[in-house]
């Protein structure tokens, strides 16, 4: 599978902006920046595009290492947060931290978390990170408030 994007900049590194479009066209001349704003400007940035990326990608790997031990979560939910340094001369990823929620009733905790585990190998996004990635559970074994056995 090949995947492709398109990102033009424009301007200097601090005052100018870009455009990034993806084939899929979810991203179609999405405005991102250098990303040293507040995080409230209408645009994304690499740093946020990449983090978006982990997340996502955890949450499908997790659904199916559960599902090759015959586990069907209702819904697995991953936070996810990057942090970014300044090294003086650029800046790098320091971490990325993520809390994977999971929503398994009945579900039996020690293969879920085995499952997690498994699934953080298996990232093809974070595996091609060359920095820490934290990953916590959260687990709900139990049924949803409401719900009938």
């Amino acid at each position: 599978m090949i995947r492709n994007a398109v990102a033009v900049w424009k301007g200097s590194p601090l005052t100018g902006e870009g455009l990034v479009t993806t084939s899929s066209g979810i991203l179609s001349n999405a405005l991102y920046s250098g990303g040293e704003g507040t995080g409230n400007e209408p645009c994304t940035s690499p740093s946020e595009m990449l983090v978006a990326a982990v997340g996502s990608c955890m949450s499908l790997m997790v659904v199916q290492e559960l599902r090759r031990e015959g586990m069907k979560p209702e819904l697995v939910r991953t936070e996810s947060a990057l942090k970014l340094e300044d090294k003086k001369t650029h800046w790098e990823i320091a971490e990325i931290d993520l809390t994977v929620h999971v929503m398994l009733p009945g579900g039996n905790e020690k293969k879920v978390q085995h499952a997690i585990k498994l699934a953080k190998g298996k990232c093809p996004i974070s595996s091609a990170l060359n920095c820490p990635i934290k990953v916590k559970a959260e687990l709900n074994l139990e049924h949803p408030v409401g719900a009938t056995a």
